[in-house]
């Protein structure tokens, strides 16, 4: 083989070498700011409970008057799903994590005094907490699914199971009037059902990337 030889499958070899490390470049996900994907995600997760309690005052299931009754409540709700997701897409930010658990706590300190002994209802208990999981389906997808582009933590994976378990808990005080006792089990179990299943299957799935 002459030396020019040589150099023409030099030559080629290194364009077919760039041509792979271009088409390779090509094929990784492009880098999306988190804030970018925080406010993504976080109106989703909104826009789902806004869709849920339109519709159920349609149906005549979420009486008006019962937002003014539960507003305390359903604003501390609104303020954990905020939290919850920018908690678990931000990079780092342990001071917001902590605020989100602190908020959580709070939520459900004030729903289970604000509910005394309620009233009681035809419906079987098990329609709150069914309904409570049917309804958080939606919103814990599109949360898997960013926590996805991180790399796995406890704290993370906790807070957007705690994010997307609001959204069924929101739905849950202004449709159900029956007491705390009531609440705790079926609205709160339902709660933490749904933050193990974020754990859990966020666990599972692969992480597009190991950053943090």
């Amino acid at each position: 083989m002459t030396i020019d030889e040589a150099g023409s499958v030099s030559g080629s070899a290194l364009g077919r070498a760039r041509a792979a490390a271009l088409a390779e470049l090509r094929r990784q996900p492009v880098a999306v700011s988190w804030r970018r994907d925080a406010a993504r995600t976080l109106l989703a997760v909104v826009g789902t409970t806004a869709f849920v309690v339109a519709v159920a005052l349609w149906m005549s299931i979420v009486e008006p008057g019962r937002l003014g009754e539960r507003l305390l409540q359903v604003s501390l709700l609104v303020g954990l799903q905020s939290l919850g997701v920018l908690a678990a897409i931000a990079p780092g930010r342990a001071a917001l994590r902590w605020a989100g658990a602190l908020v959580a706590v709070a939520a459900v300190a004030v729903i289970l005094v604000g509910r005394g002994t309620g009233r009681p209802s035809a419906l079987p208990a098990i329609v709150c907490s069914g309904g409570h999981l049917v309804l958080d389906l939606i919103p814990l997808g599109l949360v898997l699914n960013s926590l996805r582009r991180f790399s796995w933590s406890l704290g993370r994976a906790t807070l957007a199971g705690v994010a997307v378990a609001a959204t069924g808990a929101i739905a849950g005080e202004l449709s159900c009037a029956r007491g705390w006792t009531h609440v705790l089990v079926h609205h709160v179990g339902a709660g933490l059902v749904i933050v193990a299943t974020c754990v859990l299957v966020s666990r599972a799935i692969r992480p597009q990337t190991f950053a943090p």
